[in-house]
């Protein structure tokens, strides 16, 4: 079965947004107190502001932005994953796998269709 290439622009597009909802439903309620002695406030807001930015990034045409976000929030993704790790494994870290994984698609990919 071949692929469908002509779905890739809109796949790319789900994954910008599927990342900023992951991104407002997990850490609205950590910048929404504004603790800046907390260093969960400083990750939350990378994770917000690189989510918003990444979107962004996409109506753009040099890919620049795109690939600035993505490393962002896949560093921010590994921070959280070795945080966790002390856990075990649990949903959580598999979605900030996930997370890690979309981001550094990005910094590969760029805003290649």
């Amino acid at each position: 079965m071949k692929p469908l290439k002509s779905l890739m622009q809109f796949a790319t597009w789900l994954m910008r947004l599927s990342v900023a909802f992951f991104v407002a439903l997990g850490f609205m309620h950590t910048l929404k107190i504004f603790d800046f002695k907390s260093i969960q406030f400083y990750i939350a807001l990378v994770f917000a502001l690189f989510s918003i930015l990444l979107v962004i990034g996409g109506f753009l045409s040099k890919p620049a932005l795109t690939v600035f976000s993505g490393i962002m929030l896949f560093f921010a993704s590994v921070y959280e994953i070795v945080i966790l790790s002390s856990e075990g494994v649990t949903v959580e870290l598999a979605m900030y796998g996930v997370i890690a994984t979309t981001a550094l698609y990005f910094v590969t990919a760029g805003n290649k269709h």
